[in-house]
């Protein structure tokens, strides 16, 4: 008789609330609802929303004439030309013009006095961005040309090329590694040819989102993926890319050696790149541009000024997947 009694008796226990293994759950339901909207288990603390990863970048194009050992020389002495790439993709860089290093720690000194230029030289700007996580952006380092003759080295083959109403760019794309770490990865890409208008579809729709399409003008888009570099960037580092002007119609050149505005001189430029990340949970400082002179702090107050080969485009592109 007490066995027939066991099995309703423990129903109405579980009716009641009395299941132990129920009670256990509730109780790790709670914990994992206090872990992620920082709330106690009765809700009397302000939940914080979860803020998707970010991470911010603060660019910097140096130009001096050709030659010049700011840009030249200054740079390259204290840059680590050699850890941030596997040694055939350093030869490849070299064999098409440029050439990329990592500086930890503050600038020289005649860099930062670049930020700061006398009126017959041209002053350098940082531009801040903030990217969600693994988006890419791109950064215009050659203003558009009539016509130009490129020599392109691929595996050791060079291919001439002829390129109309071309311009140049860098697609960079941020993120997050490790616990503070950013990775870069750094893409040329020439544009080239008559512009035209095409309709594509749009990215990033929804998964459950009817397809859209939309209208778009653009001209034809050369991505160079073999010669894409993915740097791992800490606190306190900065990229350095540039090109080797001896080594004439090349990619480098082309990127990164441009006319002066009035004037017949050749200026050699140099891009300089830092990278930070958002903490889990916690929204970026900065999602709009903002432009500076200070060499010290790339995130304070805007200070405007005249420049020149300063990047103009630093709004997230989704089109095309370098």
């Amino acid at each position: 008789m007490l066995r027939k009694l066991a099995t309703p008796a423990l129903a109405m226990m579980a009716l009641a609330g009395c299941n132990p293994a129920r009670s256990d759950l509730r109780q790790k339901a709670d914990q994992v609802t206090a872990t992620i909207f920082n709330t106690n288990s009765d809700g009397s603390r302000a939940g914080q929303r979860v803020e998707p990863r970010f991470c911010m970048l603060d660019s910097a194009i140096i130009a001096r004439p050709v030659g010049d050992p700011t840009v030249d020389a200054t740079l390259w002495a204290v840059a680590d030309e050699q850890a941030p790439v596997a040694p055939e993709l350093r030869q490849a860089l070299e064999a098409n013009g440029l050439r990329l290093g990592i500086i930890t720690g503050e600038l020289p000194s005649d860099v930062l006095d670049a930020f700061h230029s006398k009126p017959s030289q041209v002053e350098s700007q940082w531009v801040h961005i903030a990217l969600p996580d693994g988006e890419h952006t791109p950064i215009v380092m050659a203003e558009p040309v009539e016509k130009v003759t490129l020599f392109l080295n691929h595996g050791g083959k060079v291919d001439g090329r002829d390129y109309l109403d071309a311009a140049g760019r860098l697609l960079v794309t941020p993120k997050q590694s490790g616990q503070h770490d950013v990775e870069v990865r750094v893409v040329p890409e020439i544009q080239h040819g008559t512009r035209r208008r095409t309709i594509g579809a749009v990215e990033n729709a929804g998964s459950f989102a009817p397809q859209e399409f939309a209208i778009k003008d653009g001209q034809q888009q050369e991505i160079l993926r073999e010669l894409a570099a993915t740097i791992a960037l800490k606190p306190g580092q900065t990229l350095v890319i540039g090109c080797r002007p001896a080594q004439a119609r090349t990619l480098g050149t082309f990127l990164f050696l441009q006319p002066e505005a009035k004037s017949d001189r050749m200026l050699q430029a140099v891009l300089l790149v830092k990278a930070g990340r958002n903490n889990d949970g916690t929204s970026p400082l900065k999602i709009i541009e903002e432009v500076t002179n200070d060499p010290t702090n790339p995130a304070s107050p805007s200070v405007a000024g005249p420049a020149s080969m300063v990047s103009k485009v630093v709004k997230p592109l989704k089109n095309p997947n370098p």
